[in-house]
């Protein structure tokens, strides 16, 4: 057991406890986080709490007490007043109880990571590039049609009225959705239109899907993700236009023969979300719904996902910020899953790790 305790998953359980009473809107001992997560009648001691903080001691604090960690963390008002004390759950508000939902999940996961079998190391790696083992809140966004380009189901007084009929890439964000929720079965996913992003959606692990999407996230994004893509909506320009070290720009084109679409442009990009460092941010785009599918699934089709993963993990260090604009083969209108391994299939490639395009 104790090979467990003092792995990686026990050490982020411990500095995560650390990080929440440290940066509590008051301050914070551990004496009075202890009284505060016992009550008046079973009170921990200092000592307690020191040895939840330390991952050497070998100790795991206890899933109820987690729980009221998550509790107590959810609103500043258990900091108000002469002492730290519980907020009824009666008395929440809705955003409270969200951040209550959140920090139960992530502390609950990061436990769990702590005292597997394999010693915590596995569950604190991702599985798969839509896993996030932190077990934080995942925002997935679409862009919201004009009003013009909206189905009769997209309007709330229509009795077959469907939530998201309005968003667009919604055979992107189906599949996308499967996947996170697939790897993330305990994390928190929202759905949301690129128009209606709140400072809380994007502070969440953020995966952006389409052109438009881009484009209406471009004004904040373009100048602190620093990929050499053109943040504009590919389908206003027919291509996705890489920008060249020496200030030259590439296009790249979709292929059409006798009108029907055969190969599409996708583009994927990961790296550190700029306004949240422990998150990360991902693109999923194309110049036409069928690119953005094909990058999709580049990390989703059961064929292809470990056999793209092995060429993309060693080529990009972990923790870098990296993109590669890819060709889509369509068949029948349905985009092919590309086959990153092969070269004439990467466009373009770029990581900031190195400078280096490809």
């Amino acid at each position: 057991m104790a090979s467990a305790q003092l792995s990686p998953a026990a050490s982020r359980l411990a500095n995560r406890l650390r990080e929440l009473r440290e940066h509590a809107p008051a301050k914070l001992t551990q004496g009075d986080l202890g009284k505060a997560l016992g009550g008046a009648d079973e009170q921990l001691s200092p000592a307690t709490i020191s040895m939840w903080e330390n991952a050497a001691s070998g100790r795991i604090a206890p899933r109820p007490r987690l729980e009221a960690y998550a509790r107590l963390f959810c609103t500043p008002r258990s900091f108000e007043g002469d002492e730290v004390h519980m907020v009824d759950v009666a008395e929440l508000t809705v955003a409270e109880r969200d951040r209550l939902q959140e920090l139960r999940q992530e502390l609950l996961a990061l436990r769990d990571g702590a005292l597997s079998r394999e010693g915590g190391v596995s569950s604190g790696e991702a599985k798969s590039m839509w896993h996030f083992p932190d077990g934080s809140r995942i925002t997935l966004v679409c862009y919201r049609m004009p009003p013009d380009r909206r189905p009769l189901s997209a309007n709330p007084s229509e009795l077959d009225y469907v939530r998201f009929s309005d968003l667009a890439d919604l055979d992107s964000l189906i599949e996308i959705y499967g996947a996170v929720r697939a790897y993330n079965p305990t994390s928190r996913i929202v759905i949301t239109a690129a128009q209606d992003l709140t400072q809380r959606d994007v502070a969440n692990h953020l995966v952006l899907i389409g052109g438009r999407t881009w484009q209406a996230v471009a004004p904040w994004l373009s100048g602190i993700f620093p990929i050499p893509v053109e943040l504009e909506d590919p389908a206003d320009r027919g291509a996705i236009v890489v920008h060249d070290s020496d200030g030259g720009e590439r296009e790249f084109k979709y292929t059409l023969v006798d009108g029907q679409l055969v190969e599409d442009v996708g583009l994927f990009a990961r790296g550190q979300n700029p306004s949240a460092p422990r998150r990360t941010l991902t693109i999923c785009g194309g110049i036409t719904t069928r690119g953005v599918r094909g990058a999709a699934r580049c990390f989703i089709d059961w064929e292809m996902r470990e056999h793209n993963e092995r060429y993309l993990n060693p080529r990009f260090p972990s923790g870098s910020t990296y993109c590669i604009v890819m060709r889509v083969p369509v068949v029948n209108r349905d985009p092919l899953t590309p086959d990153l391994s092969k070269e004439e299939n990467r466009l373009f490639e770029w990581c900031d790790a190195s400078s280096k395009a490809a």
